[in-house]
């Protein structure tokens, strides 16, 4: 049911307001972003990567793969991003950023606790200064955090 709610929210998300994405992306791309965080995708999050890139629709932002590959832009790039956070706030290896609230706190693609799909849960986690910590599981996977967005933004249209 999950991976038809990752449908059903990539389709309603074109009738959002200021809908945008960038370039999709390559299994080339894919496949070298993987090997450099040493994540492999899963097959929600390499369709996403696949189909649009990166995401955008009225104040949403779902980070994606930067067209140019830029590292230096942070802002909606889960591949800088990572890198990043990694290296300077010790980010968890299976934590992949995909979406920022408000107020520091991040939505992360968990990586360490797949589900039988092999789809990672979306949580919420702030960084204290010291330690990242998990506010709460958002949403079971991609599909479901997605579709809730998307449906939490038509809803507001």
């Amino acid at each position: 049911m999950s991976y038809q709610n990752f449908e059903k929210a990539l389709e309603l998300a074109k009738q959002c307001d200021d809908y945008f994405t960038h370039e999709p992306k390559t299994e080339d791309v894919i496949e070298f972003v993987e090997k450099q965080i040493d994540i492999k995708f899963s097959t929600q999050n390499k369709t996403f990567y696949k189909l649009l890139g990166y995401l955008s629709f009225f104040g949403v932002e779902i980070y994606g793969i930067y067209p140019d590959g830029d590292l230096k832009i942070l802002a909606g790039n889960s591949f800088a991003s990572i890198l990043y956070d990694r290296k300077h706030y010790n980010l968890p290896k299976e934590w992949l950023p995909i979406y920022f609230f408000d107020d520091g706190y991040y939505g992360y693609l968990d990586y360490s606790k797949l589900n039988e799909d092999g789809e990672p849960p979306v949580i919420m986690a702030i960084h204290n200064s010291k330690e990242f910590v998990v506010v709460e599981r958002v949403a079971d996977d991609f599909g479901d955090f997605l579709l809730g967005l998307v449906e939490n933004q038509l809803g507001r249209q």
